[in-house]
């Protein structure tokens, strides 16, 4: 550690004060937490000169900025997914990374569930309708009775297994498909196994996605994959955007290889203002929130204070956060 003050450098917010709680742990410790948005790499790069941690959100930590930042000591992603760090990269130059992959379980399953419900009951062309002064004015139409159905889960890790637990309470049959877990996974939860990706979408009256986003896993959902699911099928995605091919999904939806969709999150974020996802009425839209509520956002940032003082004091942080790359790294700071 330098004699400097540690640290910690957020380049994605114009709002300090929506730091105040790591602040209040952080700066009493003697570190100090500067908030300064980066519009690109160059302006993050000049921002991150002095960092020891960067906190990111969605920012881009790639090898080559990386390469420019000889005080960087910690990473921390302030959520789940990795998908937008070079963790090799940050190990090669000893640099730790920490995350929080438990810290909002309950609130993407629940928000998981929200959308599947909300496209099933047509909640949203409904509420318009009545807004409009057309009460009834939606054709009833076909509408999934959810009760009794099929639920297809693709990826049962943690997420994935809140929301076997809750489609589980609503009556349906529950199948998932992950490679990576044994049967006793399967067996414990109660949800069967389906022998491939291709077995889960002809079986399955309903899919949700729970997986991480990866080399494997992006576009995993493609033209031949919405062929495969039923027509009356409706496609909820709370994981990452890139993981269902974009354009394949407007055309399903055109096509109508699919009854409808809840998404969460996009290819591109934000989506664009002439996506033409906006115009169908059998899709819900969110924000990427599904993590979002109080209670997940205050411990979070209580979280994250915590691993940096811990990391101050010269002490691993796998008290608060996950650590990747424990393993393999060989930090720049001195750790016991």
């Amino acid at each position: 550690m330098t004699d400097a003050p540690f640290t910690v450098v957020q380049t994605e917010s114009i709002n300090p004060a929506a730091f105040e709680i790591e602040r209040s742990i952080i700066e009493p410790a003697g570190g100090r937490v500067i908030v300064r948005r980066a519009a690109n790499q160059a302006e993050r790069a000049l921002a991150l000169q002095d960092a020891h941690c960067v906190l990111v959100a969605s920012a881009s930590i790639t090898a080559d900025l990386l390469d420019r930042l000889p005080n960087l000591q910690l990473i921390i992603r302030s959520g789940v997914g990795l998908d937008t760090l070079d963790i090799p990269a940050a190990t090669a130059h000893g640099i730790v990374v920490a995350h929080y992959p438990d810290y909002c379980q309950p609130e993407v399953a629940n928000h998981a569930t929200l959308l599947l419900l909300a496209v099933a009951r047509k909640l949203l062309e409904h509420d318009r309708a009545i807004r409009q002064g057309r009460y009834r004015g939606v054709p009833m139409g076909v509408s999934a009775p959810i009760f009794g159905e099929t639920m297809g889960i693709m990826g049962l890790g943690n997420i994935g297994r809140q929301f076997a637990v809750r489609a589980k309470a609503l009556g349906m049959e529950v199948i998932a498909y992950d490679p990576y877990l044994g049967d006793e996974v399967f067996a414990a939860l109660g949800v069967g196994r389906a022998a491939s990706l291709e077995d889960l979408l002809r079986r399955a009256d309903h899919v949700s996605i729970h997986t991480p986003l990866t080399p494997e896993t992006r576009h995993m959902f493609g033209h031949d994959q919405f062929a495969l699911m039923k027509p009356t099928s409706i496609l909820v995605n709370t994981a990452r955007g890139p993981v269902v091919e974009e354009a394949a999904l407007v055309h399903a939806l055109r096509s109508r290889q699919i009854a409808g969709a809840g998404l969460d999150v996009f290819e591109a974020e934000p989506l664009a203002a002439d996506s033409p996802l906006l115009a169908f009425e059998n899709v819900a839209l969110t924000p990427h929130s599904a993590f979002y509520s109080e209670r997940s956002n205050r411990r979070v940032k209580q979280l994250i204070g915590k691993t940096v003082v811990a990391f101050m004091q010269g002490r691993w942080p796998e008290e608060f956060a996950t650590i990747p790359n424990r393993r393999e790294v060989k930090p720049r700071a001195d750790l016991r």
